[in-house]
């Protein structure tokens, strides 16, 4: 029997979503810091060209570990597996592409 308190923040789908936002966010972040003078698409096409893509998007996914710490700190366990399958998922992809 489960006596801990369950809470609204505590579901897989909740570490799903922040796991497959906060890349897209932190790539947006990086973009509009640094690379902001240059159109958005120019700058995807530019990157994707160099091939170096998918080594951007994988460093883009460490701040889901930060996520992942903080749901595990707060016993979320359901929300940290929903941090780590969004992870999972990314390096999935990433993997694909390599491949391809």
């Amino acid at each position: 029997m489960n006596l801990r308190k369950s809470s609204s923040s505590d579901r897989l789908i909740v570490g799903f979503t922040i796991g497959l936002l906060v890349p897209v966010i932190f790539f947006l972040i990086v973009y509009q810091m640094k690379y902001s003078s240059m159109e958005f698409m120019t700058y995807i096409r530019s990157i994707w060209k160099m091939k170096i893509f998918m080594q951007i998007l994988s460093v883009c996914v460490f701040p889901n570990l930060g996520f992942f710490f903080l749901f595990y700190r707060r016993k979320h366990d359901m929300a940290a597996r929903g941090v780590i399958l969004a992870t999972f998922i990314y390096a999935f992809a990433v993997l694909i592409v390599k491949l391809i």
